[in-house]
């Protein structure tokens, strides 16, 4: 397939034209141009293997159909076909992003735990979106995701793969982040499969470890293509498995998932000893779901709280008393209040957010905040900040209204009408 030189000509379907300025880089599938669109720079990528029709049509919808979310550094435009060569162009991706696999390998680090949430949450909401569409992704891997580690903002690649759930376009995706069904090929990606990679990915954000690499891993000789399924396969065993101990991590090895395994709350071990059991590796409707994964770590935000002895944040679970990871000091069980799926601990800075308050999936917009009393730093309570008025049931049963802007004292057994949809409880 012809490569393309500098000052080269390149028109799309719709009727635009790129001019090559320079190579950005090349791969398996093809070279990365910087190219210039009407006065400003855009990546294209042009195939120097050939793709079947359909590849070349399914493109073309995806373009015209635009990024599920914003995440996506989406295809924008597909060129016409140049001595059975074609491409399509994309934005370029910005500076101050790193590779998930550049994390993994500690050549960079997040800035806190909450950037850590808060790229997860991207994730999950980005594919929740596609997959809402009706569209897999196909090809989850650590090369597809650049994060920013001062904010958790995510960027995602690659998304020439896309297409309709169980419609194939000829990439199976990366070993170790396929299904078992995939790796054993008795079936095309599809959501299911999409969403045991999205496990993948998540668990090593979260762990920087591989989840199918441990001593059973170690102890294959040699890495060919029976191995690789023996470890990713329906056989696979998931190394913080609590039945089958067999592929455990190793001491002095994997380092990193034997550190932060007891640092995440329990939630989050839970659902990926769910979503790598067995049960779930031979049943693939058995898997978390995006919308799952995003209900669990909007939980998991919420129990992120500040150590009322040492000031630094910690984990608590709102259950029992807990200890301050930071100091040792032991926590009482805070205040919660339940609201619809989440129980968020009333603890000064807290801060209540759409989708925990309403049916609306809305991680990002605050419309509460607990606070401490101006007056009386031992007495807290909550500010409305939701834009509407809260109807407050108090014990006795006396109803008050709190205004946007105003505030309620924390009162045990008080209902709270945050929306039409949700009504939370102050429990101790």
């Amino acid at each position: 397939m012809a490569e393309l030189s500098k000052g080269t000509k390149v028109r799309f379907t719709n009727g635009g034209v790129c001019t090559v300025k320079k190579e950005l880089g090349r791969g398996g599938q093809g070279i990365v141009y910087l190219v210039d669109f009407n006065g400003t720079d855009y990546a294209l990528k042009w195939y120097h293997v050939p793709y079947p029709d359909a590849f070349y049509a399914n493109l073309q919808r995806n373009c015209e159909a635009g990024a599920p979310s914003e995440s996506f550094i989406w295809p924008l435009a597909v060129t016409e076909r140049q001595n059975d060569s074609y491409g399509y162009m994309m934005k370029l991706r910005p500076g101050g992003y790193e590779e998930l696999g550049a994390f993994m390998l500690a050549k960079v680090r997040f800035a806190s735990v909450q950037t850590v949430i808060e790229a997860a949450l991207q994730i999950c909401t980005s594919f929740q979106k596609l997959h809402i569409r009706g569209l897999s992704y196909q090809d989850m891997n650590d090369g597809n995701f650049f994060i920013n580690p001062q904010t958790g903002h995510v960027l995602i690649c690659d998304n020439d793969n896309v297409a309709p759930n169980g419609v194939n376009m000829g990439i199976a995706g990366k070993v170790g982040f396929m299904a078992p069904e995939i790796v054993e090929k008795e079936k095309q990606p599809n959501r299911n499969t999409d969403y045991f990679s999205l496990a993948v990915t998540l668990f090593i954000l979260f762990y920087l470890n591989r989840p199918f690499e441990g001593a059973y891993a170690l102890s294959c000789p040699c890495m060919n293509e029976d191995a690789e399924r023996k470890l990713n396969g329906k056989d696979a065993v998931f190394i913080m498995d609590p039945t089958n101990a067999k592929n455990r991590p190793v001491p002095g090895v994997h380092k990193n998932v034997l550190r932060r395994w007891d640092f995440w709350p329990k939630i989050l071990q839970d659902e990926f000893v769910k979503t790598f059991s067995s049960e779930a590796m031979h049943n693939p409707e058995k898997r978390t779901m995006d919308r799952v994964w995003e209900h669990i770590l909007v939980q998991l935000r919420s129990l992120y709280v500040q150590c009322p002895i040492c000031g630094k944040y910690t984990f608590v679970n709102g259950e029992t008393e807990t200890k301050c990871q930071e100091c040792g000091r032991p926590l009482t069980k805070p205040v919660m209040v339940k609201s619809g799926k989440y129980n968020i601990p009333l603890v000064p800075g807290q801060k209540f957010y759409k989708c925990q308050t309403s049916f609306e999936e809305d991680y990002n917009t605050v419309v509460g905040e607990a606070v401490r009393n101006k007056v009386d730093p031992k007495k807290w309570g909550l500010i409305n900040k939701s834009g509407t008025t809260w109807a407050v049931t108090l014990p006795d049963g006396t109803i008050r209204n709190v205004d946007s802007g105003a505030g309620m004292p924390m009162v045990i057994g008080a209902k709270i009408r945050f929306s039409r949809d949700v009504t939370g409880e102050i429990v101790k």
